[in-house]
C-alpha cells in the first residue's frame, strides 16, 4: 500500500490541511483520480491534488508533552485541536464510518450501475428505492443537472 498526501483545492478548503489517501499502487491512484473517485473528505470536491511525497521513515517517539499552548496560552490536548471547525478529527472519521454503515444497511449497492439505475428510477421505469454505488464525476454532475438528487459521501475504510 502507498500512502499519499492529498490536498483539496476547492475554494472552501483551499487553505486547509491536507489528508491521506491509501492506494494499492500508483496505477490504482491514477485510475481512481481519472475516474473521479477521489474526493475531499471535508467538502466532497473532486478538485484534489497529490502533494509531493517523501519516503516513509519511522520516527522515534518523542517525549514532547501531549499538550500545547495556543496564542491565548490556554492548554488544548492534541486530540482536541480545531480542524476545519471540528474539535476532533477522529470524530469526523467516526461520523463518516457511521454514515457509511447506515447507508450500507438501509440501501442497495448497485455498483457501476448506479447512474443508469438512478435514471431509471427518476423516469419511473423501476420502483424508487435507496441505492448507493459508483459514478464518475461527470456522470454525477449530469444526474444533478437532470434534477436527480445525488449526494457524494467520502467512503472511508472500516476501522480494523
Amino acid at each position: 500500500m502507498i500512502k499519499y498526501k492529498l490536498k483539496c483545492k476547492s475554494t472552501y478548503c483551499s487553505e486547509q490541511n491536507e489528508f491521506d489517501g491509501w492506494f494499492k499502487n500508483i496505477q490504482s491512484f491514477e485510475n481512481q483520480m481519472s475516474s473521479g473517485l477521489i474526493n475531499c473528505p471535508i467538502c466532497g470536491s473532486h478538485n484534489v491534488i497529490k502533494l509531493l511525497a517523501s519516503p516513509n521513515v519511522r520516527k522515534v517517539k518523542s517525549k514532547i508533552s501531549k499538550n500545547y499552548k495556543t496564542e491565548n496560552d490556554t492548554e488544548i490536548k492534541n486530540s482536541e485541536r480545531n480542524f476545519l471547525g471540528n474539535k476532533n478529527i477522529k470524530n469526523i472519521t467516526t461520523i463518516l464510518r457511521t454514515i457509511k454503515k447506515e447507508i450500507e444497511s438501509n440501501s442497495t449497492f448497485v455498483g457501476d450501475k448506479f447512474v443508469s439505475t438512478a435514471r431509471s428510477m427518476k423516469e419511473g421505469e423501476i420502483k424508487e428505492r435507496p441505492i448507493h454505488g459508483h459514478g464518475t464525476k461527470k456522470e454525477i454532475q449530469e444526474l444533478r443537472d437532470e434534477g436527480i438528487d445525488v449526494v457524494n459521501i467520502p467512503w472511508i475504510p472500516d476501522d480494523h
